[in-house]
């Protein structure tokens, strides 16, 4: 549609949304890199597609519809030929007495509004849609391979069925209302539904909407490893992450910057977050999913896998009235989940807990916990900081990122606070190192630690189908295994089965590394000793190394060496 320039900016200006400053500044950038003045205003963080829109609505004294909601009449989808519609960028979606209204992609061209009138031979009123909407309403109403497409993908879907997953999915609703259902009308609606369900029913942590070249791939991550769902066509693309955005709150039309989301959901009486994050590829953008079951934050220390002595130790520190306890691991080995065992136990009427998280990940009935926003300010020194003038007993910190951060959380423990906060480091004498690097001193760093855990999640074995196996020594020489340690024992593998889908494993649990200070270590870290030396000192006092507790649980039949060999690897 040609739309002049000037209009855009008339209707821009005038409605305040931006000064003759950033006007001047994506004129510039819409010349250089081709581009309609929107994508520039948007590129340049002015605006939003959302917001441009709406102002143009607003100064045309039309109205910006939401197409991806309507469902338009087949006799008022024929009024206007294929061809027209797709080169003009126009859709006809009403026709009340001998007014016909059309959706239009930005400001009116009225030659183009006069022609529609000639050739229908009837008044012409437009609305605004988003050009993201009115493209995938187009390709919905006038493309018939893409409609069929979708229709063979539904009836393969219904009757797929993903790794783990179980038999009778149900539809959900979410907070606000919305029917997510494999009953919807929306062939594209059904379609994301049916992908959503599946991801639940098969007790899938994350969904992962992945553009490839030719391909748009779904894949599930079930106890930690990623499964492929489905292979879907490139066409359906766009649509399906339009969907996701939708029911995410995101701007669908914008495709260039990164953008989170959350839907929440209730299915088969549980209540479910899904944390959703855009970011831009080389062939579209990309989607994860990440499902958070609220009651999972419900569990308790003894559901963790812990052995007995380490259920000890750990309960132990988290009662010391006052010091810093630090979950330490990569990004998806538990922490989070550990951190709210703990304070669910620590949660008591005479006890008042606080936390900074980088997001709040589950609520927890009685905890005050308090959200990290970067954007404004709100970050972890800052909340830290607030959070001292609150007079809490417990202090729960997200993660201690910086040095700043991990200098307040010590001050609080010195000042009779209990911190509990988690750091990236391979194992648990590594975040003593840490914290020296960061800057903090030594005799604060010995004075003030009560203990390091580190952690990693491994797939425990399906009790279905495990069945015992025999090794050859050299293999299990070349996982890091010493031989003579494990000739007494008898060590099993799953063999697949219908319970876990032909996997051999069903669910997750910790395995665990517990450094608990005492003095001798504690002048160990005053006087800097090497990490080794720290190391082996903790071991001499019980701690138990990540390898070593993973080997336990497998002798005991809990999973499998293959599994500590992937999650641990070979330790020194």
């Amino acid at each position: 549609m040609k739309t002049p320039i000037y209009q855009i900016e008339d209707a821009l200006l005038n409605t305040g949304l931006i000064t003759k400053e950033q006007l001047n500044m994506a004129s510039d950038i819409r010349k250089r890199d081709s581009i309609r003045l929107e994508d520039a205003l948007v590129k340049l963080g002015y605006a939003t597609y959302s917001e441009i829109f709406h102002r143009l609505a607003s100064y045309y004294d039309s109205t910006l519809i939401d197409l991806d909601k309507m469902d338009v009449p087949q006799g008022i989808i024929d009024l206007l030929p294929a061809q027209f519609v797709k080169k003009h960028n126009i859709l006809p979606i009403s026709k009340v007495n001998n007014v016909i209204t059309v959706a239009v992609g930005g400001p009116p061209d009225l030659a183009l509004i006069d022609n529609v009138r000639f050739m229908l031979n009837s008044d012409i009123e437009y609305v605004l849609a988003l050009p993201e909407n009115l493209k995938n309403a187009i390709r919905k109403y006038y493309d018939k391979e893409y409609t069929e497409s979708v229709d063979v993908l539904l009836k393969e879907l219904t009757v797929f069925k993903p790794p783990g997953a179980e038999d009778g999915i149900e539809a959900f609703e979410t907070q606000s209302g919305e029917s997510i259902s494999i009953e919807d009308e929306g062939p594209i609606i059904q379609l994301v539904s049916l992908i959503i369900n599946k991801a639940v029913a098969s007790r899938a942590s994350d969904i992962h909407i992945e553009p490839m070249s030719n391909r748009l791939r779904v894949r599930y991550r079930i106890d930690g490893v990623c499964h492929e769902a489905h292979v879907l066509p490139k066409r359906l693309q766009d649509s399906i992450i339009s969907r996701i955005k939708i029911l995410s709150h995101m701007d669908i039309s914008e495709k260039r910057r990164p953008q989170d989301g959350r839907i929440s959901i209730k299915y088969e009486g549980k209540e479910l977050d899904i944390r959703v994050s855009a970011l831009n590829s080389i062939y579209g953008e990309s989607l994860v999913m990440r499902l958070l079951e609220k009651s999972m934050a419900m569990k308790s220390l003894k559901n963790l896998g812990f052995y007995e002595n380490d259920y000890a130790r750990f309960q132990s520190i988290i009662k010391r009235p006052n010091g810093v306890l630090l979950l330490t691991g990569p990004t998806g080995s538990g922490k989070t989940t550990t951190l709210y065992a703990a304070i669910h136990e620590l949660n008591k009427t005479d006890t008042k807990i606080i936390t900074a998280e980088d997001p709040v990940e589950y609520t927890i009935p009685g905890i005050n916990q308090s959200e990290i926003n970067e954007k404004s300010g709100f970050n972890f020194p800052t909340v830290l900081r607030t959070m001292l003038r609150q007079d809490p007993n417990i202090i729960l910190v997200g993660e201690i990122r910086d040095a700043e951060t991990a200098d307040t959380a010590i001050a609080a423990a010195l000042t009779g606070h209990l911190v509990l906060s988690t750091l990236h480091t391979n194992d648990a004498p590594s975040a003593i190192t840490r914290l020296i690097d960061m800057g903090i001193k030594s005799f604060l760093v010995a004075t003030s630690l009560q203990g390091v855990m580190a952690q990693r999640l491994v797939r425990t074995l399906c009790i279905h189908c495990k069945e015992p196996i025999n090794y050859d020594p050299q293999q299990l020489t070349e996982m890091g295994f010493e031989i003579d340690a494990l000739t007494d024992f008898t060590f099993y593998k799953g063999k697949g089965c219908k319970n876990c889908n032909n996997i051999g494993y069903l669910g997750r649990m910790g395995v665990y590394e517990l450094l608990d200070m005492n003095e001798t270590l504690r002048d160990m870290v005053y006087r800097m000793a090497e990490n080794d030396e720290i190391k082996k000192a903790a071991r001499s006092f019980g701690m138990t190394t990540l390898k070593e507790d993973g080997l336990r649980k497998a002798k005991d039949g809990k999973t499998t060496v293959e599994e500590v060999f992937r999650i641990v690897g070979i330790e020194d």
